[in-house]
């Protein structure tokens, strides 16, 4: 469909077919492994690691003093756990962002979540994954159809500051 993008108001059908990306795409190694299927089957949840993920606009990523709540007594002799136990305390992990909405949008996780979108729904099946790539597509047109499939409206002041 050869039409552009724009926004509109009233919730529609999905119009426009996501541009082609190359998906999963790979990131970067982590600075320490992290096996998010191991953590779900041991009954953590998402918010568990991640604070905010379900009433601020931003999700955390857990630092080192985070990981060594759980990590002071359990699987103390992983190399990994090791070396999160020699880093300073106090000490942020620079984990490699998976997802990431562009700069001139911003997406809420305090007005998503309390709706019913489930983290799976825009970072894919994580809790089946040892290894984390980006599954699902974070663009415009995949955040309008979205909408659309839930009657959301998709006025453009919502994902964007217009200035006004």
């Amino acid at each position: 469909m050869g039409a552009s993008l724009f926004c509109f108001g009233a919730a529609q059908a999905p119009l426009y077919e996501p541009p082609d990306e190359k998906l999963p795409r790979s990131v970067a190694p982590q600075p320490i492994p992290f096996d998010h299927s191991l953590h779900m089957r041991n009954r953590m949840a998402c918010a568990d690691c991640h604070p905010g993920a379900a009433d601020r606009e931003r999700a955390g990523l857990p630092g080192r003093d985070d990981c060594m709540l759980c990590h002071q007594t359990i699987s103390v002799e992983s190399e990994a756990v090791r070396g999160l136990a020699a880093m300073p305390a106090g000490e942020a992990i620079e984990w490699v962002r998976v997802y990431q909405v562009p700069g001139f949008a911003f997406f809420s996780h305090r007005d998503h979540v309390p709706n019913g979108v489930g983290c799976e729904q825009c970072h894919g099946p994580v809790g089946e994954r040892s290894v984390l790539s980006q599954e699902v597509s974070v663009n415009m047109v995949s955040c309008m159809n979205c909408h659309a499939e839930r009657d959301v409206s998709n006025e453009c002041y919502l994902c964007h500051d217009l200035g006004q």
